[in-house]
C-alpha cells in the first residue's frame, strides 16, 4: 500500500489511469546484438553467470551475463552491469530468465548494457499477464515491482464491472470514437500495436480536452470579472523614460502600449511578458507600475528569490526615488520602508527604533526571551467579543473559547508539500516534566532555526510537550533550480537531537528525552492558521498550567523577536532574559480595539495600522518581495497591479490566488524563458502574451565554449588573465555538497580548491543554504567588486546583474538543462566588455555533446528553448515549481501538438456557443471543470 501511495494511487480510477510509459513486445525477442546501438532494445535471456567486483575503494559493480534462449554458433553473451546498486545482486541469480531493456554498448570485446531496466520472469499461473504478449511497463517505485503493479491493474480490469470504475467518457463524440473504459483496457493490455495507438489517441484527446475546457472556462470567467482601470495619464512614466540613459527598443515600446491598453480597461489584465535574458523586461515592468501608481494604486513586484528581490529593490530605489516614489522591500532578511509586514510579522516601534524580524541572534543554550502573557479579567473581554456581528467566526475572538480546539494526532506525512505550514506536537518520554531551564533550552532551539530552516509562526513549550507551528524553507536547489525543502522529519530530528543533548547535559542525565512527534494537521487556509496560532498562544492558561494573571515565559510568536533592539548584542548565558512580558492592560486594549471593528475585519488587522486614505502616512507605492506576498491579505492598502518576475518559479495556482482578490488587480507575469507555442495554448492558455523579440544595442557579446574537464588547467590560466584585467567571474556547480551516488562536483567541496587556484584574488561561496542575511552581504560585496570570484550553485540563475562579471565557468555542464544554462549565461554580458561562458564537462555521450553544442551555436533564447523542446521536452521549461500546472498522465505537449489543437478548437467552440454549459449535452462538462479545477489548484493552501 505504501508503494501505491508513493505513486499517488488511492482509488480505482487512480489505478486504471496509471498509464504505461512504454510497451514491450514479448511475443518474440530479437537475437542478442553484436554491435552497439543508440536505440534501446528489449531482450530476453538466461542468467549464466553473476559476479561482484570492487573498484575505487568503496564502489561496486554487479555483473550478470545473459545467454539468449536459442543460441547459435555466432551468438554473443550479453553482460548487464549495475554500479553501486546493491539491491540488484539480491534480485538476480544464476538460472533465472530475465527481460532487460537498454542500449547495448561495446566495452572492449564485450557487448554490455549499463543499468538496464530488468524484470525476472517467473513460471506461474500469472505468466500470461507478463509474458508472450505486448506487455505494459509502468512508472514504478521502491517496494512495488513491475510484476506486482501489472497484476493489480490486470485484476482490476477483469474483476470489476465497468460501471463501478467511474470512468465516464467526458469528451465530445465528434472528437473521439468509442468509450473511455474500452480505451483504458486497450492502453494497458492491447491485442496489437494498432489497438494501442488508437487507445492512446482517445486518452490523449480526453486529457487535452479536459485541460482546454478548463482554460476556456478561466478565460470566460476573467472576461466577465469586475475590475477597475489602473492607468494614469502617463506623465510620471514620461518623466521616468526621459531620465533613462538609454532609449527603449521598438519591441519594448510595443509591449508598453499593449500593457497600457490593458491597464486602462475595466476588466483585469492577465498578461504574460516573455523576452530573452537581458531584453529589458524590468524597464517595461517599471513602466506598468508607474502607470498604476499615477492612477492612485499600489503595485507589487514579486521575485522568486531573495537575491533577485533585493536587486529589484536597489534598482527601483535608484531609478524611482528621484521621482518621489516610496519603495518597500519585504523578504525574511530585509524589511525596509514602512507598511504592513507578512503574516504575523508585525514590527513594533520601541522608542522610535524600528526593529527587524530575526535581528536577534541566539547564543547559548540558556538564553531565553521571556514572552510572558497575562490573561486576567478574560470574562469581560469575552462578553465584548460576543457582541460582534454574527458573521464573525468564533475563533476570531482572541479570548479562550469555551470548548477549546481538538486536533487529530497522527504520524508525520509521507511526503512534504512545498511552502506548506504544519502544526506539530512533540511529547516527552513517559510524559516526564521539563524543568524551567530545559524549557528555555527548547524555546531557544526553536528560535535558532527560525528564518534559517523554517519560518516559525508560534511555539509553546509545556511541561511535558511542545506545540510548533512552522513552514519549512528551501535548503537547496536541484539541478533544475527547483527548491528542495527541509523535510518535517529532518527539522524535528535536528530540534530533538540538539535539545535532548543540551537537556541531558544540563540535568547530568542520559537517555532519550522525546517520544516520536505527532502531526496535528497540514494548515490549509488562513483561518486554519489563525485557529492553530491562537490555540498555541492560549494553551498554558487554557490547560491550567499557568494561572490567570500569571506570566508564562515559554510561549513564542514572531512579535517577540521584534522586541530585540536592532544592533544589540546577542543574548548569552543561562540567565539572560529579554523581558517582553505583556500586561493584562495591553492585552485588553488589543482585544477591545479588535472587537470594535467591523465583523469582516480579519483578526490580524488589529495589529496593522488602518488607513482610509489611498497611501496613508508613509505607505509605499511599490512593494517588492518574494513568494510571501502571495499569502498575505493585509500587506496592501489599494493594490492595483501585480508584477511576477520569473513566473515559472511560481505557477498557475499562485496567479489564481492573486487574481481572486476583489476588486481584481491587473496581473503581469514575466519570464526570460521563451514559451513554445504549445505551452502558450496549455499552461499559459489563460494569458494574453506579449513578446520582446529585440535586444538593446549596448549589450556585450558573449562567447560560449564547451571544454573537456581535462582542459581545466588551460581554463584556469584564462581565468587568471581575466582577473588580472579587473574582471569578475562566476563558477557554477550543480550541487551544494558531494553525493555518494553521483560522480558530480559540488560547490562546498570545491570552494577551498578555488581559493588556492585563484589566490590572491578573493573568492566567496554562495548557495541556497547560506542564511539570508549572509547571502545579502556576499552579493553586496560581489556587486561592489570586493569579491572577485563567486563559487555558487544555481541560486544566482535569475536576475543577478553585475556588469563587471564577464566570465562564467559551469562545472558538470551536462547536468543542467539548456534553458537553465541559458539563464545562467544571462548573468554575464551585462556590461560593455566581451564576456565568456565556459561549459566544462566530463560526459562523453552523444546526447550531452548535442545539447551543449546548442549553447555554442546560439545565444538566442528562443532558439535554445526550441532545441530543448526537441531534445528533451518541456520538463526543464516548467520545473516542479509549476504548482497547479495540469499534470499530464499520458499526453506529450510536444509530440501531440496536433491533438492539442483539435482539443482546443472543440473546447473554444463549445464555450462560444454555450458559455455557461447549460445545454443538456454540455452538462457533463460542468462536472469536468469542477473536478479539474479542484485538481489543478490542489497545491494552494
Amino acid at each position: 500500500m505504501l508503494g501505491l501511495r508513493r505513486l499517488g494511487i488511492e482509488t480505482v480510477e487512480d489505478v486504471l489511469t496509471h498509464f504505461p510509459r512504454r510497451h514491450e513486445d514479448r511475443t518474440e525477442f530479437p537475437h542478442f546484438p553484436r554491435e552497439e546501438s543508440d536505440v534501446a532494445i528489449c531482450l530476453c535471456g538466461e542468467v549464466i553467470k553473476t559476479s561482484l567486483r570492487r573498484f575505487g575503494g568503496w564502489k561496486k559493480i554487479f555483473e550478470a551475463t545473459l545467454q539468449e534462449s536459442n543460441p547459435n554458433a555466432l551468438s554473443e553473451p550479453l553482460v548487464c552491469r549495475w554500479f553501486n546498486l546493491h539491491y540488484v545482486q539480491k534480485m538476480i541469480m544464476t538460472g533465472q530468465r530475465i527481460v532487460v531493456f537498454g542500449k547495448p554498448r561495446l566495452r572492449g570485446k564485450r557487448i554490455c548494457m549499463d543499468h538496464p531496466e530488468f524484470e525476472v520472469i517467473e513460471n506461474d499461473e500469472e505468466i500470461s499477464i507478463h509474458f508472450r504478449r505486448i506487455t505494459p511497463v509502468y512508472p514504478a517505485t521502491e517496494g512495488l515491482s513491475q510484476r506486482a503493479l501489472r497484476s493489480i491493474i490486470y485484476r482490476v480490469l477483469n474483476e470489476l464491472p465497468p460501471a463501478s470504475t467511474g470512468l465516464e467518457t467526458l469528451v465530445p463524440r465528434d472528437l473521439v470514437r468509442g468509450e473511455r473504459y474500452d480505451a483504458i483496457r486497450a492502453i494497458h493490455f492491447p491485442n496489437d500495436w494498432k489497438e494501442r495507438d488508437a487507445a492512446r489517441e482517445h486518452l490523449v484527446l480526453s486529457e487535452f480536452f479536459a485541460m482546454q475546457i478548463l482554460i476556456a472556462s478561466r478565460r470566460a470567467n476573467a472576461s466577465i470579472r469586475t475590475g477597475q482601470a489602473h492607468c494614469g495619464s502617463g506623465a510620471l512614466l514620461d518623466r521616468f523614460l526621459n531620465s533613462l540613459p538609454f532609449e527603449l527598443t521598438r519591441a519594448q515600446e510595443k509591449v508598453i502600449t499593449e500593457i497600457r491598453r490593458d491597464l486602462a480597461a475595466n476588466h483585469p489584465m492577465n498578461r504574460l511578458l516573455q523576452g530573452d535574458v537581458g531584453s529589458g523586461k524590468t524597464v517595461v515592468a517599471i513602466a506598468a507600475m508607474l502607470l498604476a501608481v499615477e492612477a492612485g494604486y499600489q503595485a507589487a513586484f514579486m521575485a522568486p528569490t531573495q537575491i533577485l528581490a533585493e536587486q529589484h529593490y536597489d534598482v527601483l530605489r535608484r531609478w524611482l526615488e528621484p521621482l518621489g516614489m516610496g519603495i518597500a522591500l519585504r523578504t525574511a532578511a530585509r524589511q525596509e520602508e514602512s507598511g504592513p509586514l507578512p503574516l504575523f510579522a508585525r514590527a513594533r516601534d520601541l522608542g522610535g527604533l524600528h526593529t527587524v524580524l530575526g535581528s536577534a541572534p541566539v547564543s547559548g543554550a540558556g538564553a531565553v526571551v521571556s514572552t510572558a502573557r497575562t490573561f486576567d479579567e478574560r470574562s469581560a473581554d469575552e462578553k465584548s467579543s460576543s457582541s460582534r456581528d454574527a458573521t464573525t467566526h468564533t475563533r476570531d475572538a482572541y479570548a479562550p473559547q469555551s470548548e477549546g480546539a481538538h486536533y487529530t494526532k497522527r504520524h508525520l506525512p509521507h511526503f512534504d508539500r512545498p511552502w506548506a505550514v504544519y502544526a506539530i506536537t512533540i511529547s516527552t518520554r513517559r510524559r516526564n516534566n521539563l524543568s524551567p531551564p530545559a524549557r528555555t533550552i527548547i524555546i531557544n532551539a526553536l528560535r535558532h532555526f527560525h528564518d534559517k530552516r523554517y519560518e516559525l509562526y508560534a511555539a509553546c513549550v509545556m511541561p511535558d510537550h511542545v506545540h510548533i507551528l512552522l513552514q519549512p524553507w528551501p535548503r537547496e536547489y536541484d539541478g533544475n533550480d527547483n527548491p528542495v525543502f527541509w523535510s518535517v522529519a529532518e527539522l524535528m530530528q535536528s530540534i530533538k537531537s540538539f535539545t535532548a543533548h543540551a537537556i541531558n547535559k544540563l540535568q547530568k542525565t542520559n537517555g532519550p528525552v522525546w517520544e516520536k512527534e505527532s502531526f496535528d494537521r497540514l494548515i490549509r487556509s488562513e483561518s486554519d492558521l489563525e485557529e492553530k496560532f491562537h490555540y498555541i498562544l492560549r494553551n498554558p492558561w487554557d490547560s491550567g498550567v499557568a494561572k490567570q494573571n500569571e506570566d508564562y515565559p515559554w510561549v513564542w510568536t514572531q512579535d517577540d523577536e521584534f522586541r530585540f533592539y536592532p544592533g544589540s548584542a546577542p543574548v548569552s548565558g543561562a540567565g539572560a532574559v529579554v523581558s517582553t512580558a505583556r500586561t493584562s492592560n495591553e492585552v485588553r486594549a488589543k482585544e477591545k480595539s479588535s472587537s470594535s471593528r467591523d465583523a469582516t475585519t480579519h483578526t490580524r488587522d488589529a495589529y496593522v495600522p488602518q488607513s482610509g486614505a489611498l497611501f496613508a502616512g508613509d505607505q509605499p507605492q511599490i512593494i517588492i518581495g518574494t513568494h510571501a506576498l502571495l499569502y498575505e491579505s493585509v500587506s496592501f492598502s489599494n493594490l492595483g497591479l501585480v508584477v511576477i518576475d520569473e513566473q515559472h518559479k511560481f505557477g498557475v495556482a499562485q496567479r489564481a490566488r492573486l487574481t481572486a482578490r476583489k476588486p481584481a488587480p491587473d496581473v503581469l507575469v514575466m519570464t526570460a524563458t521563451p514559451i513554445p507555442r504549445t505551452l502558450t495554448m496549455t499552461i499559459y492558455g489563460d494569458l494574453d502574451v506579449s513578446t520582446i523579440d529585440e535586444m538593446p544595442r549596448n549589450r556585450g557579446k558573449i562567447i560560449t565554449a564547451v571544454r573537456d574537464a581535462s582542459k581545466l588547467g588551460e581554463v584556469l590560466s584564462f581565468l587568471q588573465t581575466q582577473l588580472e584585467a579587473g574582471r569578475q567571474l562566476y563558477v557554477i556547480y550543480p550541487l551544494i555538497d558531494e553525493s555518494e551516488r553521483l560522480d558530480i562536483k559540488a560547490a562546498s567541496a570545491e570552494y577551498d580548491l578555488w581559493r588556492e587556484r585563484l589566490h590572491p584574488y578573493r573568492c566567496e561561496l554562495l548557495h541556497g543554504r547560506v542564511p539570508a542575511p549572509e547571502k545579502q552581504q556576499i552579493m553586496e560585496r560581489f556587486r561592489r567588486g570586493d569579491t572577485n570570484a563567486l563559487i555558487s550553485t544555481t541560486v544566482i540563475e535569475v536576475g543577478v546583474d553585475v556588469p563587471n562579471a564577464t566570465v562564467m565557468l559551469v562545472e558538470n555542464a551536462e547536468r543542467f538543462g539548456l534553458a537553465q544554462l541559458h539563464q545562467l549565461r544571462g548573468r554575464i554580458g551585462r556590461g560593455q566588455h566581451k564576456s565568456y561562458c565556459i561549459l566544462l564537462t566530463s560526459e562523453q555521450s552523444k546526447e550531452s555533446a548535442a545539447k551543449l553544442a546548442v549553447m555554442e551555436k546560439t545565444s538566442n533564447g528562443f532558439e535554445v528553448v526550441e532545441a530543448e523542446w526537441e531534445l528533451g521536452g518541456p520538463a526543464d521549461l516548467l520545473g516542479t515549481a509549476q504548482s497547479g500546472a495540469p499534470a499530464l498522465k499520458i499526453g506529450n505537449l510536444e509530440s501531440d501538438a496536433d491533438l492539442m489543437g483539435r482539443a482546443r478548437a472543440d473546447a473554444i467552440s463549445i464555450f462560444e456557443a454555450n458559455p455557461r454549459l447549460e445545454r443538456p449535452e454540455n452538462h457533463r462538462f460542468q462536472h469536468l471543470i469542477v473536478e479539474q479545477r479542484g485538481h489543478t489548484f490542489r497545491d494552494v493552501n
